[in-house]
C-alpha cells in the first residue's frame, strides 16, 4: 500500500514540474512561465528591442477579453518590425501556429483623430488555438533606425497584471559602451557577460507576485521593482534632442500673435492673460492621447498645432508657452516625472509621462499648468510624487519636486430656524493649499459657493458678503436662507449638514474593504472640519442625542460634539490626518476614522416638533 502510494504521489509531482505552473498561480486568469525583454544599441547607433513570452492562461476571460490579441505600435517610416514565431501549445500539448491571417495591420485607437499621427500602424495578433491551460508563445522584435532616439533608454515596471515565473531584462551594448542604471525596490546586481562585440548585463528574477488590483495603491506601482537604464549621464545632450527641434524656437504666425493681442488687450493682469490662454488651448483644441515614445520624441511646431487644431501633450505644452511668451509672460514648458524613480545620473526620456506649462508671476508665484484641462489648483500642489523638468533650449534640465498635498476646510455656520420652518443666517468658507481652488475661482465667482452641499446659499451672486482670495488661501462668507432646510418624516425633521464637495468627499471613499495589503494612499494630509450654531423656534427641540466623540489613533483624528442650551444647538465635525500614505499595519486606524466620517448618524442632526 506505500509504494503505490509514492507511485501515485511521484505521479503527479512530474505532472506539476511538466506543466511549469505553480498550484498558487492558477487563482489568476494567467501566469507567465517566462518573460525575455532584451534592449540592444547596435554599433551603428540603430536600435533593436525583443519581446520574448510564455504565458499559460487558466480562464475563459484570460483568452476572451484579455490576452487574446496582442498589440504592437510602431512608425513603419523609421522602425521595422520582425515576427519571429507566434505559436500556441493547446491543454493537451498540440502545437498551434498562427496563420497568416492572424496578423492585420490597423492604425492605433490612440492615433484615429489625430492626423499627424496617422502614419502610426499598430500590428494586431490575433492568438489562435486558445483554451483553457493552453500556452501562448510569442516573439518579436522591433528595429529602430539611427538618430530616432539619443540614447538607449529603458523603464521598465518588474511586475505584470498575473505572476511571473521567470523574467529577464538584458540590456546589450557595444563594448567600450557605458551603461546607467539602477534597480529600484530590489537589491539585484545584473550578470555582465560578452557577446561578441557587444557587453550585455541580464536582470534575472523569478516568482515575481501579480501587480495588486487593490485601489488607492501608493503611486503608480510605486512600491514594485522597476529598472531605469540609459547610455546616457548628459542631461543637456539627451533633452536637447527635443528642445533643438523647430518647435522651440515658439514662433507664432501674424493670426495667432493676433489672438494673444486680443486677448491681452482685454485683460491687464498678466496671471489673468495666463488663465485666459489656457482656457484657448485646452478648450479649442483637441488632445492626441500618443505616447512620447510613439511619436519617437518628436514635436509638431505651435503653427503646426494650431492649423490642425489639435496635438499631443507636448505639442500643446509648447503652444501655450509661445502664446504666453508672445503675450509678456515668463513662460515654460516642463515634463512631469515621478520623483521616486528620477535619478540625476541616469538621463532618460522614458519616464516622462506629462507635460506642462511653468509661468513665474510676480503676484501669485510659480504655478504649473495643464494643458488637458483647466486645474483650478496649482499642479505643484495636486500632483504628489512628481517633479516637473523644465525644457528650454540651450539651458540644463532643473528639477523640481511638487509639494507635499496637504488641505484644510473650515465651514463655520450661524442659523436661526423659524417655527415655519425656515432657515436663515451665515455661512463662512475657508480653504488652503491643495483644496484651494484660486484659478477657479478668478473664473467662476461661484465656485467655493456650489461645492458647499445643502442648497442654503442659493445661486444669486448677490449672498456673497465678504471674500478674500490670497494665493495659498481664500476665504468666503454668505447669506444663508432655505424655505425648506429639513426632510420631514412625522414629528421628526432631518438636517443634513452642509459639506464641502471639494474636499474630502471629493474623493469618494465610501467603503472599506475589512483587511489590507498594499499601503492606501490619499490625495492629502487632510485637515477638514464644520462648526454649526442653529437657534431653533420654542416648538422645536434636539432629538440627536447630546454627545462629545473623539477618536484619535496613529492615522489621525475624529470629533463629533452636539450640544444644546437655551434653544440653541451646536455642533463640530471635524476629520484631521497625520499622514498621505497608510502602511498595511496603519490601515485599520485609517479605515476606523473614514467609517466614523461616512457614519450618516454623525452627518446629520434630528429635531421633533412638538414634544419635550
Amino acid at each position: 500500500m506505500r509504494t503505490n502510494f509514492t507511485v501515485i504521489f511521484l505521479f503527479f509531482w512530474l505532472i506539476s514540474l511538466t506543466s511549469g505552473v505553480r498550484a498558487q498561480d492558477e487563482k489568476y486568469d494567467a501566469a507567465y512561465i517566462s518573460l525575455v525583454k532584451e534592449y540592444t544599441l547596435n554599433v551603428d547607433g540603430s536600435m533593436d528591442y525583443r519581446y520574448i513570452k510564455q504565458q499559460k492562461l487558466f480562464t475563459y476571460r484570460a483568452f476572451h477579453n484579455l490576452y487574446g490579441e496582442t498589440f504592437i505600435v510602431y512608425n513603419p517610416a523609421d522602425q521595422k518590425l520582425k515576427i519571429n514565431d507566434v505559436y500556441t501549445l493547446m491543454a493537451d500539448g498540440k502545437k498551434i501556429v498562427a496563420p497568416q491571417n492572424s496578423f492585420n495591420e490597423v492604425l492605433p485607437g490612440y492615433a484615429a483623430n489625430a492626423p499627424a499621427y496617422n502614419s502610426l500602424r499598430e500590428m494586431v495578433i490575433t492568438h489562435t488555438g486558445l483554451e483553457r491551460n493552453s500556452t501562448i508563445n510569442l516573439d518579436y522584435q522591433v528595429h529602430t533606425e539611427k538618430g530616432i532616439f539619443p540614447a538607449l533608454m529603458g523603464n521598465e515596471l518588474l511586475a505584470e497584471n498575473e505572476p511571473v515565473q521567470r523574467l529577464e531584462i538584458r540590456v546589450r551594448v557595444p563594448v567600450g559602451q557605458s551603461l546607467y542604471y539602477r534597480l529600484f525596490n530590489m537589491e539585484l546586481q545584473p550578470e555582465k557577460s560578452s557577446d561578441g562585440t557587444f557587453q550585455v548585463f541580464s536582470w534575472k528574477l523569478k516568482d515575481l507576485a501579480a501587480i495588486s488590483v487593490e485601489e488607492a495603491q501608493q503611486g503608480v506601482n510605486e512600491r514594485y521593482p522597476r529598472l531605469v537604464f540609459s547610455t546616457s549621464d548628459r542631461s543637456e545632450a539627451v533633452f536637447s534632442f527635443i528642445t533643438n527641434q523647430p518647435a522651440f524656437s515658439f514662433a507664432l504666425t501674424d493670426e495667432m500673435k493676433k489672438e494673444v493681442n486680443a486677448i491681452a488687450t482685454e485683460n491687464r493682469d498678466k496671471f489673468t492673460i495666463a488663465l485666459k490662454i489656457q482656457e484657448m488651448v485646452v478648450n479649442e483644441f483637441r488632445m492626441y492621447p500618443i505616447p512620447l515614445k510613439a511619436a519617437l520624441f518628436q514635436c509638431r511646431t505651435p503653427e503646426q498645432t494650431w492649423n490642425s487644431n489639435g496635438g499631443t501633450s507636448l505639442e500643446k505644452s509648447v503652444l501655450m508657452a509661445a502664446l504666453l511668451k508672445t503675450a509678456g509672460v515668463e513662460a515654460a514648458v516642463v515634463g512631469v516625472v515621478r520623483t521616486a524613480f528620477s535619478d540625476e545620473n541616469i538621463v532618460t526620456l522614458a519616464d516622462l509621462e506629462d507635460f506642462a506649462v511653468k509661468i513665474d508671476n510676480p503676484a501669485r508665484g510659480t504655478w504649473y499648468f495643464s494643458v488637458s484641462a483647466l486645474n483650478p489648483v496649482n499642479l505643484k500642489l495636486t500632483l504628489p510624487g512628481r517633479s516637473f523638468v523644465s525644457l528650454e533650449p540651450g539651458q540644463k534640465p532643473v528639477v523640481a519636486k511638487s509639494e507635499t498635498p496637504k488641505q484644510m476646510v473650515k465651514v463655520l455656520g450661524n442659523f436661526i430656524v423659524s417655527s415655519d420652518p425656515k432657515l436663515t443666517g451665515e455661512i463662512s468658507v475657508y480653504e488652503e493649499g491643495s483644496v484651494y481652488p484660486l484659478a477657479g475661482v478668478l473664473r467662476d465667482r461661484k465656485k467655493i459657493k456650489n461645492s458647499i452641499s445643502g442648497g442654503l446659499i442659493g445661486n444669486d451672486t448677490t449672498n456673497l458678503k465678504e471674500s478674500k482670495l490670497n494665493t495659498e488661501n481664500g476665504f468666503q462668507a454668505y447669506i444663508a436662507q432655505s424655505d425648506k432646510p429639513f426632510r420631514k418624516d412625522s414629528d421628526y425633521h432631518y438636517f443634513n449638514l452642509p459639506v464641502s464637495t471639494a474636499g474630502i468627499e471629493n474623493w469618494g471613499i465610501k467603503t472599506l474593504s475589512l483587511k489590507r495589503e498594499t499601503p492606501y494612499e490619499i490625495p492629502a494630509m487632510a485637515d477638514e472640519s464644520y462648526s454649526y450654531s442653529i437657534t431653533l423656534p420654542s416648538v422645536f427641540s434636539l432629538f440627536t442625542p447630546e454627545k462629545k466623540l473623539e477618536i484619535s489613533n496613529k492615522a489621525g483624528t475624529f470629533v463629533w460634539e452636539v450640544k444644546s442650551r437655551d434653544g440653541k444647538v451646536t455642533v463640530k465635525r471635524q476629520l484631521k490626518f497625520s499622514n498621505r500614505v497608510f502602511q498595511v499595519s496603519g490601515y485599520e486606524d485609517f479605515k476606523i476614522l473614514m467609517d466614523y466620517w461616512n457614519n450618516p448618524w454623525y452627518r446629520q442632526l434630528i429635531f421633533v416638533q412638538g414634544k419635550q
